[in-house]
C-alpha cells in the first residue's frame, strides 16, 4: 500500500469526496479516484467503504 493511497483513504474515512481530498491534498480529483482505485485491488475489495474498513482491520489507518 502505498503513502498516497493510505491518505485518500484517510480523507474517505473523513467522508471527503475525491475532489474535496484532492484540493487538500493539491492533486486532480482523478488522481485521488486512481489511487482509491489501486487501494481497492491491493485490499481485494470493490468500493472505497470496504477499502476503508479493510484498512483500519489492517492497522493501515489510525
Amino acid at each position: 500500500m502505498r503513502p498516497r493511497q493510505i491518505e485518500c483513504l484517510t480523507w474517505a474515512e473523513k467522508g471527503k469526496s475525491a475532489r474535496d481530498t484532492g484540493q487538500i491534498l493539491g492533486i486532480s480529483q482523478r488522481t485521488v479516484e486512481k489511487h482509491l482505485e489501486q487501494a481497492c485491488e491491493v485490499l481485494g475489495v470493490r468500493t472505497r467503504i470496504q477499502a476503508v474498513v479493510r484498512a483500519r482491520e489492517l492497522g493501515l489507518l489510525h
